[in-house]
């Protein structure tokens, strides 16, 4: 996959956490998989279509999840991620994919997105697609996000 479909993603990752103070954001490990599989605690699915289209995933612990909603409510406590936290990482993940688009835009790819769609919980496994996927760590002061990018291009 052509480095110009990931960096959108990946820059705006650091973009959308930047605007709620989040500190240390560095790209960690990258990996090629055959299929988009997801095992983490918490997981947001944002579908896109248009010149491009798949999915995006950004997959994380419930702790981090719990620090992503944190720092988008302005430093309030979060304990547990009730219905309104998964619906904020909801609308993390779509902020994301959508400033994503505008930069596809930008470039000439017109990209919109599907609303997301959230999995959540402990020991699960779960395929999303069976799109060669390249998965991408992100690393940041909150904790770490791996974000699946399956594209049909």
């Amino acid at each position: 996959m052509d480095v110009k479909y990931i960096l959108p993603f990946l820059e705006s990752v650091k973009s959308v956490l930047e605007q709620y103070g989040v500190e240390n954001i560095k790209r960690g490990q990258l990996a090629k998989k055959d299929i988009m599989h997801v095992n983490q605690d918490i997981t947001a699915v944002v579908g896109v279509v248009g010149h491009i289209r798949g999915n995006i995933a950004y997959s994380m612990s419930e702790d981090t999840a719990r620090r992503i909603v944190s720092a988008m409510m302005m430093g309030m406590p979060v304990e547990q991620l009730d219905e309104m936290g998964r619906s904020a990482i909801g609308e993390f993940a779509n902020m994301v994919t959508g400033n994503a688009s505008i930069l596809f835009s930008n470039s000439g790819l017109e990209v919109d997105v599907t609303p997301p769609s959230i999995i959540f919980g402990k020991d699960m496994y779960f395929i999303i697609s069976t799109v060669q996927t390249i998965k991408i760590d992100m690393e940041t002061s909150l904790g770490k996000i791996e974000i699946y990018i399956g594209l049909e291009i």
